[in-house]
């Protein structure tokens, strides 16, 4: 169904366990659930405030929701559940905000400033594509640049940045038949993801920037 962000996140939850309820023919092999938070108080308070906090013992109540409804059907364990986060956070304030109303035309950027961002944009993967601009500017971690001043409250988080920055990881927590249990692995980039979904679904997926033999590295064997 299309996303509504103004669905409540337990009726989300409960819409998820409803598909276990429909004959084991009808159950759809592959479902997504997506919660909003707590990325939203991240950005209003930037990542180490109580809301933050809060929002996230919310978030582990759902999955506890979640879990619940599947043992209650006797399904926990033979499900495969994939917990992931699609960036990390950093706080920026009053004096890491860059406002370009405030920036003369004639401003001078120091030489220090510019350098040749060829090897990042290689990482990034830019090459070509129409929605690349001549000019990428690349933040240093914690800074933001807004068009202009506003009266809203200039204390938040953002993220966007380089995802070398350990501000910039997120979760991966999983459990399903193909994953060990108790089993921590390294740090890995969020590309890796989507063949991961692709080898326990058993389809060929699209080429894509990751690597078919990661997959191999963190599942097990198909009994």
């Amino acid at each position: 169904m299309p996303y509504n962000g103004s669905v409540p996140f337990e009726d989300r939850v409960d819409t998820i366990l409803s598909y276990f309820d429909l004959p084991s023919s009808e159950i759809p092999e592959f479902l997504t659930l997506y919660f909003e938070d707590p990325d939203h108080q991240g950005h209003l308070v930037g990542p180490d405030d109580l809301q933050v906090t809060e929002a996230v013992a919310h978030i582990d109540g759902l999955i506890g929701r979640l879990i619940g409804g599947l043992e209650k059907r006797g399904v926990f364990e033979d499900v495969t559940i994939i917990m992931v986060g699609d960036h990390g956070m950093v706080g920026n304030c009053d004096k890491k905000l860059i406002f370009l109303e405030d920036l003369a035309e004639w401003i001078k950027i120091p030489a220090e400033w510019v350098s040749d961002y060829t090897p990042a944009l290689s990482m990034l993967h830019y090459s070509d594509s129409e929605r690349i601009p001549p000019i990428i500017g690349m933040l240093d971690e914690g800074f933001k640049v807004e068009p202009k001043r506003t009266a809203a409250q200039e204390c938040g988080g953002s993220h966007g940045y380089d995802n070398a920055f350990f501000s910039m990881r997120t979760i991966f927590i999983a459990h399903g038949p193909r994953f060990g249990r108790g089993v921590k692995v390294p740090s890995f980039e969020n590309v890796q993801i989507y063949n991961v979904i692709a080898s326990i679904l058993n389809v060929p997926g699209a080429p894509n920037n990751g690597s078919w033999s990661f997959p191999r590295s963190i599942l097990l064997p198909e009994a």
